[in-house]
């Protein structure tokens, strides 16, 4: 592998890449590395809420559901993941980039929501890729390489992050053509 690292940023597909877990995703990387690469895709909601997971533990969840749960990836999803800004922190926090951290023990969930949802996302399972591939994806044009934003992460709509992930860049999302033929 070259010293190419995608991480800290973010991966944008585009949309001649079919497959299901990542058409249309931001992916905001957590690692990579000789070893691979580990993303967690943040604009995939599922039918479940935040609400239902903290249950799921035991755990109260302040305030409303409007940060739905978010499928991180096709990779153990019966994992779970917290994005989170800088506030809180916990041993095994990881700062991705400004603004945006990540988190995975029961105590951060515990102690998150006890604290409210601003600025929290709750993301089952994620994205991983071996030694090379991810590589050779970005080589073959299905990704875009950007910068992760706090915003992007916490503030945007699931269904626009894509297209304004996109924008900052300069890219009009309607200037790029979907058609069949790339599929991971």
């Amino acid at each position: 592998m070259s010293d190419f690292s995608t991480a800290p940023g973010a991966l944008i597909a585009v949309p001649q890449l079919q497959d299901p877990n990542f058409h249309r995703s931001v992916v905001v990387m957590i690692q990579h590395d000789a070893d691979g690469a580990l993303g967690l895709v943040v604009n995939h909601p599922t039918h479940h809420g935040c609400r239902d997971v903290a249950a799921g533990f035991g755990l109260p969840w302040p305030g409303g559901d409007s940060g739905r749960l978010r499928r991180g990836g096709p990779v153990e999803p019966q994992s779970l993941w917290m994005l989170h800004d800088d506030g809180w922190g916990f041993d095994e926090t990881m700062r991705v980039a400004d603004g945006v951290s990540v988190s995975r023990s029961r105590e951060a969930l515990t102690r998150m929501c006890q604290g409210g949802e601003d600025h929290l996302r709750l993301l089952v399972g994620y994205a991983g890729w071996g030694p090379g591939q991810l590589e050779r994806e970005i080589a073959a044009g299905s990704r875009i390489v950007a910068e992760t934003t706090a915003s992007m992460v916490f503030s945007w709509p699931a269904d626009e992050v894509w297209s304004r992930a996109l924008s900052q860049l300069g890219i009009d999302p309607a200037h790029l053509v979907e058609s069949a033929g790339m599929v991971q």
